[in-house]
C-alpha cells in the first residue's frame, strides 16, 4: 500500500497539489506538509504547485468579476453577504485587503470577484496576490511539515500509517468544513 501510494504521489502528486489548492487551499496544504515531511513530496515544487492552484483559481474569480461582478454577487444570498463584507475590508484596506482575506475561510472566491468588479489595476492585483500566496503557502506547509515531523515522534517511522493519518486529515476537514457550511446557513 506504502510502494502504491508513493508511486501515485511521484507521478501525480504536484498535480493533485495544484488540483487540492484549486479546489480548497488550507487543508490540503497541511496535507501536502505532512507528505513533504515523510519524503513523498518535494519542498520546492510543492510549494511551486501550490501557489499556481490558488492562483489560477483567484484570477478565474477576478476576470469573472470584470464580466459579471456585481450581477453575480448581489444575485443570491450566499454571495450577497459575503459581498457587504468583502466590500468593508477591499474600502478599508484596499489592495491590502488580500492579506487579510486570504486568512478568513471561506473568502476566497468574493473579493476576488468583487477586485474583479471593481476594476483593481491587473498587475497590482497579481503582485500582492502571489505575495500573500507566498506567504499563506509557507505558513501552511510548515504547519503539516510539524504536524507529520509530530506523527513521526509519536509513531515513529511506521510509514503504513501515513497514509491513513494523511486520509484522516482530509475527512476529518471535510466533515469540519460540511458542518461549517451547514451551521453558517
Amino acid at each position: 500500500m506504502v510502494e502504491n501510494l508513493e508511486s501515485f504521489l511521484s507521478s501525480y502528486g504536484y498535480f493533485a497539489v495544484f488540483v487540492g489548492t484549486f479546489i480548497e487551499g488550507e487543508l490540503f496544504l497541511l496535507v501536502a506538509g505532512f507528505f513533504i515531511k515523510h519524503g513523498f513530496l518535494q519542498p520546492i515544487p510543492t510549494f511551486v504547485f501550490s501557489i499556481l492552484g490558488a492562483l489560477t483559481h483567484e484570477l478565474i474569480y477576478f476576470f469573472l468579476g470584470r464580466w459579471k461582478g456585481r450581477h453575480i454577487l448581489l444575485g443570491n444570498k450566499y454571495t450577497k453577504k459575503r459581498y457587504r463584507k468583502a466590500k468593508r475590508l477591499v474600502e478599508k484596506y484596499g489592495i491590502y485587503s488580500l492579506f487579510i482575506i486570504r486568512f478568513l475561510y471561506g473568502m476566497r472566491v468574493v473579493p476576488m470577484m468583487l477586485m474583479g468588479a471593481t476594476g483593481f489595476n491587473i498587475y497590482k492585483f497579481l503582485f500582492f496576490n502571489v505575495l500573500s500566496l507566498i506567504i499563506w503557502a509557507s505558513i501552511f506547509l510548515t504547519l503539516g511539515y510539524i504536524l507529520g515531523h509530530t506523527a513521526y515522534m509519536i509513531l515513529g517511522d511506521l510509514k503504513h500509517y501515513y497514509f491513513i493519518f494523511g486520509l484522516s486529515v482530509v475527512i476529518g476537514g471535510l466533515i469540519f468544513y460540511m458542518l461549517y457550511k451547514l451551521l453558517r446557513g
